[in-house]
């Protein structure tokens, strides 16, 4: 498992995968993200046949805040992230309202991010 919200991990993951020729529908690696976090790469991964998991820190708070304090310390650019996300659902927002599409749902073979 490939757990991180780094999204150059996450394509050096899927790099490997294919140098070593392994199916995303095989399952043998997967990606996961804390709820909330990075889903401009979440989505893309699923949406190509990736194995990917959503997970939710739960418990007495005393035992949860400090588990997500340190994610926090590890994740430095976490606030660039989160301005990111925000502009990414901006943008698609109003793509859609614009489009009147906005209960769309995408067709189509989709890529990682960064996997052009």
């Amino acid at each position: 498992m490939v757990a991180s919200h780094n999204a150059d991990t996450v394509r050096y993951g899927v790099r490997r995968m294919a140098e070593l020729d392994l199916d995303p529908q095989e399952r043998v690696l997967c990606f996961a993200q804390l709820l909330g976090m990075c889903d401009q790469i979440t989505f893309p991964l699923g949406q190509s046949g990736y194995s990917v998991y959503k997970y939710v820190p739960y418990g007495p708070v005393n035992e949860v805040l400090p588990y997500l304090s340190r994610r926090a310390n590890e994740n430095g650019g976490m606030l660039t992230k989160i301005a990111m996300e925000k502009s990414l659902l901006r943008k698609e927002l109003m793509r859609r309202l614009v489009k009147g599409q906005i209960f769309y749902k995408p067709q189509g073979v989709y890529k990682p991010v960064g996997m052009d």
